[in-house]
This record gives structure tokens, C-alpha cells and sequence, in this order.
């Protein structure tokens, strides 16, 4: 990189110079993929206790506005909406994930480039490109820094979710270069959250912040604000605060040539809990439908998981809805005894049930190698699992899933995507319009107001 010129530069560049028309078909359609989740998961979100409780934080921390709060009757300006509707996007953690920083990037990005095009009346395929442009700077950040920042306990949705929501806002606004500059160096100099958070309501606020920092660091740029073009490489800049000084620039200049959307690919989960869980999940559904096994014949089941999922994976008896969501326990109680993990599950009643107080303590997580058997495979994620499950007549029976159905290794249909949607919007009482909001989305660049995307 030249003397003088920044890594916040190189992502400005490259956020401005981002066309449609330059961007692979498939890709395109990925994002839409992105987009159809997460606007599913928002909609169910805004039905829980969390982002209702962030809700109404939201409306008596901003003002009015014309920005729709998904899933409710209320409209706000741009930075509430964007706060309000990235607490919902990751209230029930049932939003993408990528393996570029283990970041859940559509949930923070999305929202912003929602409230920003929104806000100015911009076209679906303004909010299209916006949306990519956000994700796409994200993703880019977070293989600078390599997942080792996420390693050292920084969650990396809102420390960087920020950054890529700047992004797609700047894009969606039409700033130039300078703008665009200013506006990617504010968000960065605010970037932080602890991985802590897991658990808690926390989770889901950091998220929406992110997503309306990305906004407001957009709008501050526009007004005239200025932030340090140097914030990552400076002594006190993010990689060295951050991560030790661990930063590769050359993942950034790649922007917009290569998209991470594609490679290494965006994960959509079928359960609504912690993506660490749902490889050791899937190994035990695999045995128990065949072998045809019943809850009642289970004696013991064993998880040996990298040590990322027991990080994340930190509530062996949880209390409430929100610490299952990171209980590898209850995940696997839920599919041993229901066959499913649904978003019904997720009830203090669920787990105070006879049968999954039954299970939890049978189910045994320890940290471990993958066997040899399965080293070579090349459908092998950071959070897989292998499992061991014996009952009551002795069988032992063993499976290994290096990556779940749904993750960019593979990845569920269309079909599937469309139930999850379909079942999101039950969850989040819109019935009669899903299917409009589901065909809006898929001809995203024939919207001409995103103001008519949900109405």
C-alpha cells in the first residue's frame, strides 16, 4: 500500500466504484438469499420480549420518521430504525453467519441500508447494492484481522458490523470518495463489543447499535465529521488495540473483484439457536432417525467439538429462552426428544419439561480432535461436531458432521429458505403478506421505492 494511504481508503474506493452491473449473477442472488433470511428473522425477532423491551428504548430515544420498524405499525428516522430493527434481525439468533471474522454481518448491515434507503425513498436495487457493498467491506475487515480478533474475545458482529453497515449506508446515500472516507473512519475509531454478551438481551442491543452507529457515522460524514483515515494501522489504531497488530491489507484490495458472499460463503441456519451447535445437532439427528431410535432409548450422548464451540456454548443447564439459544445441552435434548429445534421451543416451559430435564444431564460436551477418519474431508467447518450416543440396549452408535445443512458448504434450497421464511413470518403473526414481501425481495431491482417494501 502507497505512503500515505490507507487501508480506510482502499475500502472507501472501492465501496464508491461498486456497480451492480459489475457484480456476478450469482452473487446477486446470494445477497438475495441474505436478504430473504434476514428479513425472515426479523420479522419473527420483533415478535420477542428483547426487541420489543429495544423497541421501545428505541422510540423514546429517537424521533419520528419514515423508516419501517419490521414487524410493527411504527415508523422511526433512520438511526432508530436502524437500531430497532438490528436488535430484532438477531433476537433470536436465527440470522446468517460467515466465517470471515464469525461474524453475523446481514443483521447489522441490512438494517442500516434498510433505514438509509428508506429515508431518501432510494430504489430496491440502490438497497440491493448497499446491502452488498456493507457486506462485502465486513467481510473483507474481518480476513484483515484474521479470526484472531474473535479469538481474543471481541465480538466481531458489532466491532465490525459497524464498519460494514457505513459501508452499505455510504453507498446507498451516493456519498463520494471523501464522504465515504469520513464516514468508515468514524465507525471504525467506535469499534468494540465483548463476546460476553452471549446470553443476554446484550446480544441483540449490540447488534442494533451496530447497525445504527454504520448510519449515524454515515450521516456525521455528511454533515462534515471527519474521522482518522490511519484508524487501523495507528499504534492505537483497531489492529493493534484489537489484535495484537494482526492485520493483512491485501485482503482489501481485492474488494469488489472477489466477494466473500461467495467465498468463503455465508452460512443460513434451520435451527434458531448458536450456529456452534448445529453440527453435533445434526449428528445426532442423523442417528436417531437411522436408526430409528426414541428419546426413551437414549442413555448417554457424548459431543466432541473444537474449542469454539464450548466458547460460545456456555449454558449446560439453562434458565431462560435466551441462554438455550447457547446451550449445546438443550440443542441437543430439543432434537433428541423433538426430532427439530423450532422457534416454539424456545420457552421457559420447553425447558423446564420433564423430558428435556431428563435428557440434559445424559448429553456430555468435551473438547477434542476430529477423528482421524474425517481429516481429509473438505466439507469441514470451524464449529463441527462428533457425536457418540449409546442406549439403553448397548448400542453405541457414532456420527461426524464437519458442516450442517444450510452452511455455504451446504447450503440449503431454495425450498427450504422459503419455509424457513414462511415459518418466521407465522412466528412474527404477518401471514397474508409474506409471500409479497418473500416475490418483493427476489425482484429487489424492479422495486422502485423501498418505502413499498413491506407495505
Amino acid at each position: 500500500m502507497k505512503a500515505n494511504r490507507h487501508a480506510i481508503h482502499s475500502l472507501a474506493d472501492a465501496v464508491v466504484s461498486l456497480r451492480l452491473e459489475d457484480i456476478p449473477h450469482d452473487v446477486l442472488n446470494l445477497a438475495k438469499r441474505c436478504l430473504i433470511d434476514v428479513c425472515g428473522v426479523t420479522l419473527a425477532g420483533a415478535n420477542t420480549e428483547s426487541a420489543k423491551l429495544l423497541l421501545q428504548t428505541a422510540v423514546a430515544t429517537y424521533g419520528e420518521g419514515n423508516c419501517d420498524i419490521v414487524g410493527t405499525p411504527h415508523r422511526l428516522n433512520a438511526p432508530g430504525a436502524a437500531f430497532a430493527n438490528g436488535s430484532a434481525a438477531h433476537a433470536l439468533d436465527f440470522d446468517d453467519n460467515c466465517y470471515a471474522g464469525i461474524v453475523h454481518a446481514s443483521a447489522v448491515v441490512f438494517p442500516a441500508v434498510l433505514a438509509m434507503a428508506q429515508k431518501h425513498g432510494a430504489s430496491g436495487a440502490d438497497l440491493l447494492l448497499g446491502f452488498i457493498a456493507g457486506l462485502e467491506v465486513e467481510f473483507a475487515v474481518a480476513k484483515a484481522l484474521s479470526n484472531s480478533i474473535y479469538d481474543k474475545g471481541w465480538w466481531t458482529t458489532s466491532a465490525l458490523g459497524a464498519i460494514g453497515s457505513a459501508a452499505g449506508v455510504a453507498k446507498v446515500a451516493g456519498l463520494e470518495r471523501e464522504k465515504t472516507t469520513h464516514a468508515l473512519a468514524l465507525a471504525t475509531a467506535g469499534a468494540g463489543a465483548i463476546r460476553a454478551v452471549r446470553g443476554t438481551a446484550a446480544k441483540h442491543y449490540y447488534c442494533g447499535r451496530a447497525s445504527e452507529s454504520g448510519v449515524t457515522a454515515a450521516i456525521a460524514a455528511i454533515q462534515g465529521a471527519t474521522g482518522p483515515a490511519n484508524a487501523f494501522e495507528d499504534q492505537s489504531g483497531i489492529a493493534q488495540v484489537l489484535n495484537g497488530g494482526t492485520f493483512d491489507p491485501g485482503e482489501i484490495e481485492t474488494l469488489g473483484v472477489e466477494f466473500s458472499i461467495s467465498d468463503p460463503g455465508v452460512d443460513l441456519k434451520k435451527y434458531p439457536v448458536c450456529y456452534a451447535s448445529h453440527a453435533s445437532a445434526d449428528a445426532v439427528k442423523e442417528i436417531m432417525d437411522a436408526e430409528g431410535f426414541s428419546a426413551s432409548d437414549v442413555v448417554a450422548v457424548t459431543c466432541t467439538v473444537p474449542p469454539v464451540v464450548t466458547s460460545n456454548l456456555t449454558y449446560p443447564n439453562p434458565q431462560t429462552a435466551t441462554e438455550a439459544q447457547f446451550s449445546l445441552h438443550f440443542a441437543i435434548a430439543a432434537i433428541i426428544e423433538h426430532g427439530d429445534i423450532k422457534l416454539e421451543h424456545l420457552t421457559t416451559e420447553m425447558l423446564s419439561s420433564a423430558p428435556i430435564k431428563r435428557l440434559l444431564p445424559k448429553i456430555d460436551v468435551k473438547v477434542g480432535d476430529i477423528p482421524e477418519p474425517y481429516r481429509s474431508s473438505r466439507l469441514i467447518c470451524p464449529e463441527w461436531g462428533y457425536v457418540e450416543l449409546t442406549t439403553q440396549a448397548g448400542d453405541r452408535k457414532c456420527s461426524f458432521v464437519g458442516s450442517p445443512l444450510g452452511s455455504a458448504l451446504r447450503p440449503m434450497s431454495d425450498e427450504v429458505l422459503q419455509k424457513k421464511f414462511n415459518a418466521c413470518a407465522e412466528y412474527g403473526n404477518v401471514n397474508g403478506s409474506a409471500s409479497v414481501l418473500y416475490d418483493k425481495i427476489l425482484n429487489l431491482e424492479l422495486l422502485t421505492n423501498t418505502r413499498e417494501l413491506f407495505s
